[in-house]
């Protein structure tokens, strides 16, 4: 907690010297308009605003006063302060952004203040995605998400959270987008190219008197064509057995994946409950829980707990982080199996539907005679599986 109150009040301290004292502001060009010394004025009192937040751990008070004190007043003192709330008040993607840009912009810093953005960026990196966007056109306006983030070329990476984002390039009439799957703590790259735009069809009247080409008959086979796809598969032996394992499969895959899901989901709370435990029985705002689960009892000690005198006693404490220490493990173990016969299933059922397909087009019972050839369809089923999904595509026409 002392850390942390000293490191605000040395950006306060920074802050007023170097922007709010009215000695160097008179004294440093170009000259302070009136206007100018409201908005300083309004920007030192939401940065006080935002330091007494932020001692308090009030942090997403401290985010918000910050943030409007850094409207009025692009200061580094300022920056900082807003990137460390923003840190401690779950929105890492911006904190990542602010660290990175006072890394990069703020030239006249302290060795300290320099270790202390440093360190924040590596904590918020650590649960974000680090993604460089790249342009082929200078000046174009690049979209996260539907919101303009700036011109290209960018001065450094976009920070995103876990998930599905869309990056988005525009520039007169020229536009294009793509998808980026972020994960916490990757690097990725996405790279957009602006098309021109599509051409409209040129309109063409016909030529008098011209006929059109005669519409060409598709090709006979004289020995028949085959049965439609799906009246062979519900009277084939082999169709049948084919269907039934690709719904096993692609089910299996499925239900199991959901399992998957829900047990990771388990580990990651009861993760977030030893840390919030950690958080009450340490007297440090942010403790080191690296050994924790190692040796509960001896991470207690190290805190102090027993000389605080807190409840329940040093013994019973440790016995429960023994017992959250064994859940997160097993949970992690159970979505990794759950994962692993997931995709067994899924490939189950994907080599399922592809032997069926085969089979159908080998199968001499398939074949048509030729006199309904008129009226078959053609079709087919190719299976699809991605990481994010998996099922069968229908090709062809019914």
């Amino acid at each position: 907690m002392r850390k942390l109150r000293l490191r605000s009040l040395l950006c306060l301290s920074l802050w007023c010297a170097a922007v709010l004292s009215p000695t160097l502001a008179a004294a440093a060009p170009p000259a302070v308009r009136a206007g100018d010394e409201d908005a300083t004025a309004v920007a030192r009192e939401r940065f006080k605003s935002g330091v007494a937040f932020f001692d308090k751990k009030e942090y997403e008070k401290a985010r918000l006063a910050f943030l409007q004190a850094y409207a009025l007043k692009k200061h580094p003192a300022v920056l900082l302060n807003l990137a460390q709330s923003e840190l401690r008040s779950a929105h890492e993607a911006d904190a990542a952004k602010h660290f990175a840009s006072y890394l990069r912009e703020s030239k006249e810093t302290t060795d300290a203040e320099q270790q202390a953005a440093q360190a924040g960026l590596n904590a918020a990196k650590a649960v974000v995605a680090e993604v460089d966007v790249s342009v082929d056109t200078d000046g174009a306006e690049i979209y996260i998400d539907g919101t303009l983030e700036a011109l290209s070329p960018l001065p450094g990476p976009v920070y995103m959270t876990a998930g599905t984002h869309s990056v988005e390039a525009r520039k007169g009439d020229k536009s294009n987008a793509t998808q980026v799957s972020a994960a916490a703590g990757k690097q990725l790259k996405a790279t957009i190219t602006l098309a021109p735009p599509a051409a409209a069809p040129v309109a063409t009247s016909p030529t008098a008197g011209a006929t059109p080409p005669p519409e060409m008959p598709a090709p006979e086979n004289e020995k028949g064509t085959r049965k439609p796809f799906f009246k062979w598969l519900v009277s084939s032996p082999v169709g049948l057995v084919g269907l039934g394992l690709t719904g096993v499969g692609v089910g299996a895959g499925i239900g199991f994946s959901i399992a998957s899901t829900k047990a990771y989901s388990n580990s990651d709370s009861v993760a977030d409950q030893i840390n919030a435990a950690a958080a009450k029985d340490s007297d440090l705002a942010q403790p080191d829980t690296t050994n924790l689960c190692n040796d509960p009892s001896g991470w207690l000690t190290m805190q102090g707990y027993a000389a605080s005198n807190k409840t329940p006693a040093l013994k019973d404490r440790a016995a429960e982080y023994n017992s959250a220490c064994a859940k997160f493990p097993d949970n992690v173990h159970k979505g990794d199996t759950f994962k692993t016969l997931s995709t067994v299933g899924f490939v189950v059922g994907g080599v399922a539907a592809v032997g069926t397909i085969i089979y159908y087009f080998v199968d001499p019972s398939a074949k048509a005679p030729a006199e309904a050839r008129a009226g078959s369809r053609r079709m087919a089923f190719v299976p699809t599986i991605t990481p994010g999904q998996a099922g069968l595509t229908v090709l062809g026409s019914f």
